[in-house]
């Protein structure tokens, strides 16, 4: 964990030593705790998601899973190999649990990862101790390091959940440094969205109490997976099924065992239907937001969560 280089958030101020945040830091490491800065109060929108990480820490870990999901995931992403890491000081923003983080690392990465939820502690257990890993609890929109710091950052399947866009997009730029790359992703607009029941059961569970939202999606998916499965190999059932079913369901997209196909369900349907904050692009307005950003050069492509954009600042 490196600590030498955190600013206050929202300014260029270099952080005390003796700032309150260190300090706490040193007090944790004394008594052999998470020693994680935290720059945010643990009670935010993103309490539902730090409490499904925390339940959920190893399912999409390829280290767990022994499939390369999440290792294709970034590689796809990143348009090219993952190879040019090694010694790049890289931000993962939105870490989760850390399924990119071991990758990173593994890549030979100086991986600073953060999340706005607790989901950081998750992390720490699955990747620390590690000498090229620094983590930290911050928000997207005020993150503590200086401008120009970092060669590469990485944000996937974030940006839709925060409360801006645009506002989260310009903070990734300000501490990415001069040619140096920036990879994110956003929802992307589907007319299948208006044609189904996915958006009015995300209205009515996001506005139920953390708590009690696992135990509905947890029952959600305990009466509907079993649907799922047992027409796991009809494609029309299946799309007939994905207009009206609340789970999600990943039967031929990857080589799971049934108990692991169970778990990703149980993962996903929380995180689809308790996120505070969810937005949808159409692809001419993703790019109109980017272009404001005067990259020296840009490629989107329609992939993954939806639209990801492989940027170069100037």
């Amino acid at each position: 964990m490196n600590f030498n280089n955190f600013t206050e958030p929202g300014t260029s101020k270099k952080l005390d030593d003796d700032s309150d945040i260190l300090v706490e830091v040193k007090n944790l490491k004394q008594k052999n705790e998470r020693t994680i800065p935290r720059f945010v109060q643990s009670e935010n929108y993103a309490k539902a998601f730090g409490m499904q990480w925390n339940k959920f820490k190893k399912t999409q870990l390829d280290s767990f899973t022994k499939q390369p999901i999440s290792y294709n995931r970034l590689r796809t992403a990143f348009g090219s190999n993952l190879n040019e890491l090694k010694g790049k000081k890289v931000l993962e923003a939105g870490c989760g649990s850390g399924r990119f983080t071991e990758i990173l690392l593994s890549h030979g990465a100086e991986v600073y990862a953060f999340d706005y939820s607790n989901a950081v502690d998750a992390n720490y257990d699955n990747n620390m101790p590690h000498e090229r890993l620094t983590l930290f609890q911050a928000d997207i929109r005020k993150i503590p390091f200086p401008e120009n710091f970092f060669d590469i950052v990485i944000c996937l399947g974030v940006l839709q959940h925060t409360p801006s866009t645009s506002q989260s997009i310009s903070e990734l730029n300000r501490v990415t440094r001069s040619q140096g790359k920036i990879i994110f992703d956003h929802y992307k607009s589907n007319i299948g969205h208006y044609f189904s029941l996915y958006i009015p059961i995300w209205l009515i569970i996001k506005n139920i109490k953390p708590s009690n939202q696992m135990k509905i999606t947890d029952w959600l998916t305990r009466k509907f997976f079993p649907i799922h499965w047992y027409f796991r190999k009809n494609n029309l059932i299946q799309f007939i099924l994905r207009r009206f079913s609340p789970i999600s369901f990943y039967y031929g997209q990857f080589n799971l065992s049934s108990e692991q196909h169970y778990e990703f369900s149980r993962l996903d349907t929380h995180d689809k239907n308790t996120d505070q904050y969810k937005r949808h692009m159409t692809e001419n307005k993703f790019k109109k937001m980017i272009e404001k950003y005067n990259y020296q050069s840009y490629e989107i492509n329609s992939r993954g969560n939806g639209l990801e954009c492989i940027a170069l600042k100037k």
